[in-house]
């Protein structure tokens, strides 16, 4: 189950093969292997159920040496079958060896605040539920709720000229959405720490909008009405 480096970096080269690094987020981001899926234990439902991974999906894993043991055997008995092995002593190894690695900043809140005024080609990014979105969100933010982003469609408005700034809910799958829109070649990317609830807690910083849909109703059986919410 652990492999040597020559044989890991060997099985990268296979395109059907996900490289899935489960370290703690703040280790994912200080530096992991390019195009790897940032998928924890905590974030693993969330993969399956956005058609990330599948359960019989070939995987090679980037684990924390600490953690190798109880990592490996969450995700087998949740039912993931094709499991080829890890890198054996981690992400410590690829680095030592000198090969290309990637990172990922976070910014605070307050940061982005700063930001949006002087930044005409920042990009909020929303990565809630459509509904959270049109209950509130930043001023000319854009919506990408993460149950999208596999849709080839949804990735259109996004572009590499954008500083785009991700905003989840709690933060929790910041990582997550980070490491798909990078495998998909979206690399000009910061994560909002704490994502909506840390907006919401420097809420007099930032100018917030709404989006009213429109009802219909009946006034007569020939007639229709469309009135706002």
């Amino acid at each position: 189950m652990v492999i040597a480096f020559e044989q890991f970096k060997s099985l990268l080269e296979d395109p059907s093969i996900s490289l899935i690094d489960t370290r703690l987020p703040a280790q994912w981001m200080d530096g992991h292997i390019p195009n790897s899926l940032h998928i924890t234990p905590a974030t693993v439902k969330f993969a399956v159920a956005m058609g990330v991974i599948e359960k019989t999906s070939p995987l090679l894993f980037i684990l924390d040496p600490q953690l190798e043991k109880e990592t490996l055997v969450y995700f087998k008995e949740a039912g993931f079958s094709n499991i080829k092995g890890y890198l054996e002593g981690g992400y410590a190894t690829w680095k030592n060896k000198e090969q290309t690695i990637d990172l990922l900043i976070e910014v605070e809140p307050d940061e982005l605040a700063m930001d949006i005024p002087f930044d005409e080609f920042l990009m909020p990014l929303d990565i809630r539920e459509e509904i959270a979105f049109n209950t509130s969100h930043i001023k000319n933010s854009v919506s990408l709720p993460m149950s999208e982003f596999m849709d080839p469609g949804s990735m259109s408005e996004l572009d590499e000229h954008f500083n785009i700034y991700l905003i989840g809910e709690d933060g929790t799958c910041n990582t997550l959405a980070a490491s798909i829109l990078k495998k998909q070649g979206i690399h000009n990317i910061r994560v909002v720490m704490d994502g909506w609830e840390g907006v919401q807690f420097l809420k007099d910083k930032f100018t917030f909008e709404t989006i009213k849909k429109a009802k219909i109703t009946k006034t007569d059986p020939n007639k229709t009405s469309f009135l706002e919410d």
